[in-house]
């Protein structure tokens, strides 16, 4: 598959025109920006078994928080941690912005991207937002796909078994301000790494019966939190 980057911008201008950046070409109109790089090298006859994305290896049809409503459908790929979209058969990639938030109504999904610290490692890339954008304690989960080996045939006689993509366990985020923490097993830990009043938090876990190894349960408690 032919894969170029893609950058993706809002443009408040009502003209449009074309331009030329360095080595790349630059399409500019009302409502955006497509650069398109260099073509990405070809895997030839190298083939990986399943697939990159979590949620849909269909492009679905989105909604981008400051854009107009005419942009492109897209879909995850949480092994490139890139948006992409086709294009006359090729794919392409959504550029990265700070704060960039799309929503994926048929999927009920929404990612922002971020810059964050994981495991002391500073990211930039996509998280799953699931509370409220402006929220104090912020909620998401971090989607991934890595690439794993297959595993070598023990007989001349048999083909060695292809790489493939498998789906890493998600992980869940809090943040409060610009700081991200993994999301503390319990709810005492969670009342004390953000300074949260511990008997309202104890109270409203335990008559709501909250678990945290359940999502709709942690949206729940982070909607009362941030109350």
């Amino acid at each position: 598959m032919k894969k170029f980057c893609l950058s993706l911008f809002l443009l408040s201008a009502t003209i449009s025109t074309y331009a030329q950046a360095g080595n790349e070409n630059v399409f500019m109109s009302s409502d955006k920006i497509f650069t398109l790089g260099g073509k990405r090298a070809k895997s030839g006859e190298y083939k990986i078994d399943g697939n990159p994305y979590t949620s849909s290896k269909n492009f679905e049809q989105v909604i981008i928080d400051g854009y107009s409503k005419n942009v492109q459908d897209l879909r995850y790929n949480a092994y490139a941690d890139e948006m992409e979209y086709l294009d006359k058969k090729e794919t392409y990639y959504a550029d990265k912005t700070d704060g960039l938030t799309i929503v994926f109504p048929s999927l009920k999904k929404t990612y922002i991207v971020k810059h964050y610290t994981y495991m002391g490692n500073e990211k930039f890339g996509y998280l799953v937002l699931l509370s409220k954008k402006d929220a104090k304690y912020g909620l998401f989960r971090r989607e991934r796909v890595e690439l794993m080996q297959g595993e070598k045939s023990v007989s001349a006689f048999s083909k060695d078994a292809n790489d493939y993509y498998a789906k890493e366990k998600d992980v869940y985020l809090v943040s409060k301000g610009n700081t991200y923490y993994k999301l503390p097993k319990n709810v005492d830990e969670l009342s004390e790494d953000f300074s949260l009043d511990a008997k309202s938090v104890k109270e409203f876990t335990k008559s709501n019966k909250i678990n945290f190894n359940k999502e709709e349960d942690l949206v729940k408690l982070f909607d009362f939190i941030n109350k």
